[in-house]
Order: C-alpha cells, then sequence, then structure tokens
C-alpha cells in the first residue's frame, strides 16, 4: 500500500492557501514550516477531545497539575499533554455539544478522528475528519471540525474545508446513494463569533458533489500544474513565506514603489484610494514576513548567533501570588482583599447548559466605534450610505 505523508499537500487544512494560490503548492515541495506553539497547543486540544469522546469522560479529569516540565497527562500512546484548565474549558465545550447533538452516538454510527484516502477522487484527496455520525435511517450524516484557535474566527456556511471532509466521508463510505444531507458544524469555543461558539449549516448531497465537480476537482488540478501565485493572509500558513516567493518579492518592490511615491508627493494623504488601499494590503503581507524572520532570529538566537538591532529579552508577565500568599493577605486586609463577584461574559455563559437562551435574550453587542479592516473580515461593512455622517479630510481620488 502507498505510503503517505502525513498531511496531504492538497489537503482540507491547506484549501485556503491552495485554491487562492495554487503556485505555492509546487513550491512548498520538500520545504517544512515550523510549528508555532498555538499549533501544537492545537494538536493537543484534539487529542484531548478524541480520547474523550473515546473514553467517555470529560477534558477536566486531564487537567496536569504542575507545569509545562512535567505531570502533563500520558495517553495510552505514550505522548505527554500538558491539560490546562484554559484547555479542558474549551475541549469540553466541543465534547458536551457533540453528546448533546448525538445522545444515541453509541449505536456503533459514530467515527473519531475518521481518516480518508479518496483515490477515486484524486490521489491526494486524504485526511481526517474530528468527528463524524451517520444516521442512515434519517439519511443524514453530520461532520464535526473543532477548532481550538482564537485569532481566526471560521465561518460554517459554505466552509470549504468542511465540504471537503464531508465529501472525504461521502466517498470512502460509499454513501453518495444513501445520504440526502450532510450537516457541517464547527465547534470555536476561544474565538468570538456572533452566532457563537458553536455554528452548523446542512447543504444536499447533490449540491456538495456539483460543488466537487465544478469547484474542488478544478482547483485540486489546478494547483498540480500552476506556478501562479497570489499574496493575501493565507501567506501565513505557507511553508514559503520563509522562502524565495517570487509573489512576495514582487510585492516588496511594489511596496518599495509606493513608499517612494509618497515621497514624492510628500504626504500619504496625496496618494490616491486605490494606493492607499494597496499600500495597507502590502503591509499586512508584510508582517506575515517579518512574522517569519522574527521566529527565525529567535531560534538563531537561542543557538547564540547574534541579530544585528535585536536581543532576547525575558516575555513580560504579570506578578502572581507565592503559595501561602491568600491566608497572609486575608489576615491582613480582611475582604478588602478581594474582588467582588461579577456576572461572567456571555461567551461563558453560552458554554453553560442552556446558556444559549439566556444571551439570546439579554446579550447584546454595544457599539465599538469604527475601524479600518481587511475587505476578508468576517464583519459586515459600514454602509455607503452613511458617508454623509463623517466629514471627508482625504486630498487623494474620491
Amino acid at each position: 500500500m502507498l505510503e503517505l505523508p502525513e498531511h496531504s499537500p492538497l489537503g482540507a487544512s491547506g484549501m485556503n492557501r491552495w485554491m487562492v494560490c495554487p503556485g505555492s503548492v509546487s513550491m512548498s515541495v520538500g520545504l517544512s514550516s515550523p510549528s508555532s506553539e498555538l499549533a501544537m497547543k492545537g494538536t493537543d486540544a484534539h487529542k484531548v477531545a478524541a480520547y474523550c469522546l473515546e473514553q467517555q469522560c470529560d477534558a477536566w479529569t486531564l487537567i496536569a497539575r504542575g507545569d509545562h516540565h512535567g505531570y502533563g497527562f500520558t495517553f495510552p500512546d505514550g505522548d505527554e499533554v500538558f491539560v490546562d484548565k484554559n484547555m479542558a474549558d474549551a475541549v469540553q465545550v466541543y465534547l458536551n455539544a457533540v453528546r448533546s447533538v448525538h445522545p444515541d452516538a453509541e449505536n456503533g454510527d459514530r467515527y473519531i478522528e475518521y481518516g480518508f484516502h479518496c483515490p477515486s477522487i484524486h490521489a491526494m484527496f486524504y485526511g481526517r475528519s474530528d468527528f463524524v455520525h451517520v444516521s442512515r435511517r434519517a439519511k443524514v450524516i453530520h461532520v464535526w471540525d473543532y477548532k481550538h484557535g482564537a485569532g481566526i474566527v471560521v465561518d460554517v456556511e459554505e466552509n470549504p474545508q468542511c465540504m471537503y471532509y464531508a465529501v472525504g466521508v461521502l466517498e470512502s463510505m460509499k454513501l453518495w446513494d444513501q445520504v440526502d444531507t450532510v450537516v457541517l458544524h464547527i465547534a470555536q469555543p476561544r474565538g468570538y463569533h456572533s452566532d457563537g461558539p458553536l455554528r452548523q449549516w446542512s447543504i444536499k448531497t447533490t449540491t456538495l458533489w456539483q460543488w466537487l465537480e465544478d469547484y474542488l476537482l478544478p482547483a485540486m488540478e489546478r494547483a498540480e500544474a500552476s506556478r501562479d501565485t497570489i499574496s493575501g493572509e493565507h501567506c501565513r500558513f505557507c511553508p514559503v513565506r520563509s522562502y524565495a516567493c517570487p509573489q512576495l518579492l514582487a510585492d516588496f518592490d511594489e511596496l518599495e514603489k509606493l513608499m517612494n511615491a509618497t515621497v514624492t508627493k510628500g504626504s500619504v494623504k496625496k496618494l490616491s484610494n486605490a494606493q492607499i488601499g494597496r499600500l495597507l494590503t502590502l503591509f499586512d503581507t508584510a508582517k506575515i514576513v517579518a512574522k517569519a524572520a522574527t521566529e527565525t532570529a529567535f531560534t538563531r538566537m537561542q543557538a547564540g548567533k547574534a541579530i544585528p538591532g535585536r536581543k532576547l529579552t525575558h516575555a513580560r508577565a504579570n506578578r502572581t501570588w507565592k503559595d501561602g500568599a491568600e491566608d497572609v493577605v486575608r489576615e491582613k486586609f480582611g475582604d478588602k482583599a478581594f474582588t467582588e463577584p461579577k456576572l461572567k461574559t456571555p461567551a461563558k455563559i453560552e458554554e453553560m447548559p442552556e446558556g444559549a437562551v439566556i444571551t439570546a435574550q439579554y446579550a447584546y453587542k454595544p457599539e465599538a466605534g469604527l475601524t479600518v479592516t481587511s475587505s476578508s473580515d468576517t464583519r459586515a461593512s459600514v454602509s455607503k450610505d452613511t458617508k454623509s455622517l463623517f466629514t471627508d479630510t482625504s486630498e487623494g481620488e474620491k
């Protein structure tokens, strides 16, 4: 049997990159992108979630005692993971949701960390879905994706990664003719979304098949053959960002020209609206490259190398109490040393049983003013009809 790499170069987790930038696939061959601490925590959280589902236990039972230097929870395969309260709380939201939606999941139709390989679709079509539940009687399958990250909030509607997993499940189990509907679920307890931490969306299998033929397969074939590159937010997950990516090099050349135009005109305020927009986009890309450079500098400096203009320092940390401090402080200051009880945030209440009912009625999102974001941001754009409310201070093109 052909031994496949752990992650497919045309896998679901990289779709946001290779669908937009097909050339990144061929340029990534042989390159590895070092895992960040956040990525490793995400991997650990997924392992905790799978174990708890398999063993029918709660995440808090795996909370470690001690620190990151030991006393972590050891899995049957020998891996040790440090499970703290934050990780356990987040994973538990996912566990509670799966168990609530599928109380009969012990009937043999549930699949934890379900792996699939579908060469009938494409040689590189393989991956692993966090949780799958199949109801042949109702002709429905549920595909769950747990997101431990908080920085990038993910929508479930028409989510290509979840749709990819659904295709893999249907094809590998040969369920296309037995299932009418696929329900996609995203659990993202640490990232704020207006629809809450648990989101779902349904799609007909006939529509999913059409998406596969009209959109996914052509994109996979294009990524196999094309050298075309496009920069954007997807660059932050691309191994080529630390190497000589031709698109990033071209972007920096363009950035230099815009900076020169700023000097020529005497002020950023005299750039056109199109130039301002492009300048901000190029700076966003430059930040991604700068982050990769910072990670490289950190690794080299830890090995004793010198980086001009940079130094290693201790990370900033807030003071915390030593063991035994509580009794001393209580004796000295009494109740004045303690904070008043405070209502938890709507997001935390929403994680509680029936909490969503309360937040739907009593929680709201206050206005926080306006800000400039990327057009790909999931927040709704302020209508151009409101422009009369503001004074135009620009000197460039309208």
